[in-house]
C-alpha cells in the first residue's frame, strides 16, 4: 500500500482560495472591530468623521494579515522589534556565566538560609547513596550464600 507523502509541511493550509485559517480569523476580528467603530459613529456623524478610524482599522487589519517584512509576519516582527527595544544593546561576555540579561535581572546571590539549605541537600544526597550503596550489598549478600561474601 503507497500513501501519499507531503512535501511541504510548514505550508498553512489554504481554505478559501489564497487565504489561510489564520488570514480568515485576523480577517474577521479586523472587520468587527472595524464594523463596530463604524456602527458607533455613522448614527451621529458624517462619513468625514467615521472614514478615518475605520481606515485606520481596515490598514492595520490587513498588515496584521498579509504583510510580511523579511519573510517574518508583521505581528512577529512587530514583537521582535519590542524585544529589541527592551534588551540592552551591549552585552558584555563574563567568563562562565550564562546569559548576561537574565543574570542581571531574574538570577540572585542565595541568602544565607538558602546557602545552609543547599549544603543540607548535598549531604542528604551523600547520606542516600551511602543508604543504596548499603542495601546493594545486603542485596547481593541476601540473594546468593550466606556463607560467601561478595566485596
Amino acid at each position: 500500500m503507497q500513501f501519499k507523502v507531503p512535501q511541504n509541511v510548514q505550508m498553512e493550509d489554504k481554505i478559501v482560495g489564497p487565504l489561510t485559517l489564520k488570514h480568515m480569523i485576523i480577517l474577521a476580528v479586523g472587520g468587527a472591530v472595524g464594523y463596530v467603530v463604524y456602527i458607533a459613529l455613522a448614527r451621529t456623524y458624517f462619513w468625514e468623521v467615521w472614514l478615518p478610524p475605520v481606515a485606520v482599522v481596515g490598514v492595520i487589519t490587513v498588515l496584521f494579515a498579509f504583510v510580511k517584512i523579511y519573510n517574518v509576519t508583521f505581528s512577529r516582527f512587530i514583537l521582535l522589534f519590542i524585544q529589541f527595544i527592551m534588551l540592552p544593546r551591549k552585552r558584555i561576555w563574563i567568563k562562565k556565566s550564562g546569559d548576561v540579561f537574565l543574570q542581571e535581572v531574574l538570577i540572585k546571590q542565595p541568602t544565607e538560609a538558602e546557602h545552609k539549605s543547599i549544603q543540607k541537600s548535598e549531604q542528604t544526597k551523600e547520606t542516600v547513596k551511602k543508604l543504596k550503596d548499603i542495601s546493594t550489598k545486603l542485596d547481593k549478600y541476601h540473594s546468593g550464600n550466606p556463607n560467601k561474601h561478595d566485596e
